[in-house]
Parts: C-alpha cells; sequence; structure tokens
C-alpha cells in the first residue's frame, strides 16, 4: 500500500512538473498563435538536396528565428502535432516588417505579431511552425513613475498628455523642430485628429526599451474603431532638452 502511494505520489509530482513545463498549444484553425515572444535569432539552415548541412553541399536558406522562453504545440492542421514541442518559430520577412527591420532586433528580446502562420509542411520549412511577421516590438516592462524621472519618457508622457486634451500645439512642442512644419506631426493636424476622436487617447505605459527608445501603450476610439495600441517612441537630445525623433505604430493605429 504505502510502495502504491508513493508511485502515485511520484506520478503526480511528474505530471505537475511536465505541466509546469509544457507551454500552450495553439489552434491553427483559430489563427493562433496572434503573437509570441522571445529571442530573435538569425540561422542560416541546409536546403536542397539534401538538407542536412551547406557545407556538404547544400543550398544555404537563410532566416531569421524566434526562440521562445516555454515551449508550446500546435493544433488545428493536418500537419500539426500537438504532441510535438518545440521552442523556436522560423520567421518570414514581408513589406510590413522586412529583414533590415529583423536585423535591428538581432539578438533582443521582442515581441512579434503575425500576420499568417502555418505548421511546417516541406523541407523549406524548418521549424514546426512558420509565421510571417506583421509588426514586431522589444519587450520591456512597464516603467515606474519615479524611474521616469530624469529620462526622456517624461518627453513622451506629456506628448500623449496633451494629445489626450485635443492639444496638438502642446504635443508637437514634444517633437524635433524640422517635423513639426508640417505632416502628421505639425500642430494643427494633431488638433484634427486626436482632439475629434470618440474616446480620447489614453496612455496606459512606458516602457523602455533602449537609450533613447521607448514603447508606449495607450487606447483611443474613432466613430468607427477602438486602438488598442502600442508604438516605438524614439527620441534624441537637443540642448539639453529630449525630443521625440520618431514614432512607429505596431499594431496598425
Amino acid at each position: 500500500m504505502k510502495l502504491g502511494l508513493a508511485l502515485a505520489a511520484a506520478a503526480t509530482g511528474l505530471f505537475a512538473a511536465e505541466a509546469a513545463w509544457a507551454g500552450p498549444c495553439y489552434d491553427l484553425a483559430k489563427g493562433q498563435p496572434r503573437e509570441l515572444t522571445g529571442t530573435l535569432d538569425y540561422v542560416v539552415y541546409p536546403g536542397p538536396p539534401n538538407y542536412e548541412d551547406v557545407r556538404a553541399g547544400d543550398t544555404p536558406e537563410p532566416s531569421y528565428v524566434l526562440r521562445l522562453t516555454r515551449p508550446i504545440c500546435l493544433t488545428g492542421d493536418e500537419f500539426a502535432n500537438e504532441d510535438q514541442t518545440f521552442s523556436a518559430v522560423q520567421l518570414v520577412a514581408t513589406q510590413a516588417v522586412p529583414g533590415q527591420t529583423l536585423k535591428a532586433y538581432l539578438h533582443r528580446q521582442v515581441t512579434v505579431v503575425f500576420g499568417d502562420r502555418m505548421a511546417a509542411t516541406t523541407g523549406h520549412h524548418h521549424e514546426p511552425l512558420v509565421a510571417w511577421a506583421a509588426s514586431v516590438a522589444p519587450t520591456a516592462r512597464p516603467m515606474e513613475f519615479t524611474e521616469e524621472y530624469g529620462t526622456a519618457a517624461t518627453t513622451v508622457r506629456a506628448f500623449y498628455a496633451a494629445l489626450s486634451d485635443g492639444q496638438g500645439a502642446a504635443a508637437a512642442a514634444m517633437v524635433v523642430p524640422e517635423k513639426r512644419a508640417g505632416g502628421p506631426f505639425s500642430a494643427a493636424e494633431l488638433t484634427r485628429f486626436y482632439g475629434g476622436l470618440k474616446e480620447p487617447i489614453r496612455l496606459v505605459d512606458i516602457a523602455q526599451s533602449g537609450p533613447a527608445e521607448f514603447v508606449a501603450h495607450y487606447r483611443y476610439a474613432t466613430g468607427k474603431r477602438v486602438c488598442d495600441g502600442r508604438a516605438v517612441v524614439r527620441t534624441v537630445s537637443r540642448d539639453g532638452r529630449n525630443l521625440i525623433q520618431s514614432i512607429r505604430a505596431l499594431d496598425g493605429c
């Protein structure tokens, strides 16, 4: 009896450890996964004729790869095997996220949003999941309010606070002078768009992703859609003052 209880306890412990180790299983038929987080890597895979070793005469097939912190599995496709766990995703560069953009994030922790995804079906698919990148952003934890002191995050926060009040001129003052005169960063354009929102833009948090780079998370609503978006905000120091140099939306809004 004691031996049986011991074996049962051991089996329970083993199952619990396995459950804690295994990551989620995504259903491709439901458009999953929408996004994944990991470290961006670059790999030269062996292609035809043997798909074994480029040093032995196989064609090189370079690719960017997202290395996950936890293994996952796939369902919902005839080529998906839910019993197979893996921790690398083969990425496909797109017009929205070209190879040069991926190169800029090499060896960094990033979150990649996928435009499409599929289970590996041919020898050219070197990981169980092949995904087309729709957006990529550095992963960073939101800053505490006091951590923003003395950094360009205060400029970013001031920019979005002014937009929330529909004050385009005050927001434009946070941008480098050469981009204020006309275009999307001009006072008139900022006031026109953000001053007319059904639900004003609200800054959720700011995360620092580089020495002069931040990821702003915000929400707003127009008459037709609700945006829960993020943007990479790059800043520059001019005469001892931090100004916004560029903003790149990551989620289409």
